[in-house]
């Protein structure tokens, strides 16, 4: 038997089949109630466990997964063995570069900029390697004894990746200085293509090629 200490003038509502009784100012509850409420009681409680766990689920869920439509992977897509005819054409084809960035976001232009883009860039089917006709402009600050650049591009078709490396390599006063990088393509069409490092949308450096 259980007992619930309760004042003469509350209110007390018993539910049908429940064994309810007042007396002496203690509030007698007979083996019926235990019988339905404790049960009743239980599946209340697993039902509120269950349905706290499901939220919790779906907003782990929710942050985990939940993707916008517009959202876009790291960089812009993928490319095939198709795409490389767009690089070097039937046979081959030739590309300057329209502006090099240190950050291509803010519009930041490399100081190397202008030796840059006064060379040309000739992509052979057949070959990785990158003939580079070279221009008037030095990257280096003093007028180099030589100056050479060599350029080539890695295509890791498994991946759908493509990168491009170019060195430029100057000789003054008999010592060798050499700018070396790597980046990857982002973006690619018949006329223009982009290798840049960063993330989509926040590119940082970057070299902006236009067919010619």
């Amino acid at each position: 038997m259980l007992r619930f200490f309760v004042s003469k003038n509350q209110a007390i509502t018993c539910l049908a089949k429940i064994n309810c009784g007042y007396k002496s100012g203690i509030f007698k509850i007979g083996l019926g109630f235990e019988k339905h409420f404790f049960p009743t009681l239980t599946r209340i409680y697993i039902q509120m466990k269950i349905s706290h766990s499901l939220f919790l689920a779906s907003f782990i869920f929710l942050i985990l997964f939940a993707c916008s439509p517009d959202e876009e992977p790291l960089f812009q897509e993928k490319y095939t063995t198709e795409d490389l005819y767009k690089l070097h054409g039937t046979d081959l084809k030739d590309w300057r570069i329209e502006a090099f960035y240190d950050n291509y976001k803010q519009k930041v232009l490399s100081a190397k900029n202008a030796c840059f883009i006064d060379d040309i860039f000739v992509f052979q089917k057949g070959t990785n390697e990158i003939q580079v006709v070279p221009g008037e402009i030095s990257c280096s600050d003093v007028d180099p004894e030589d100056e050479i650049t060599t350029a080539s591009y890695e295509f890791y078709e498994q991946e759908g990746l493509i990168f491009i490396s170019i060195s430029k390599a100057s000789v003054v006063n008999g010592v060798i200085k050499n700018n070396f990088f790597s980046l990857q393509l982002v973006e690619l069409s018949n006329s223009k293509m982009i290798f840049a490092s960063g993330e989509k949308g926040d590119y940082g450096m970057s070299l902006v090629f236009v067919s010619i």
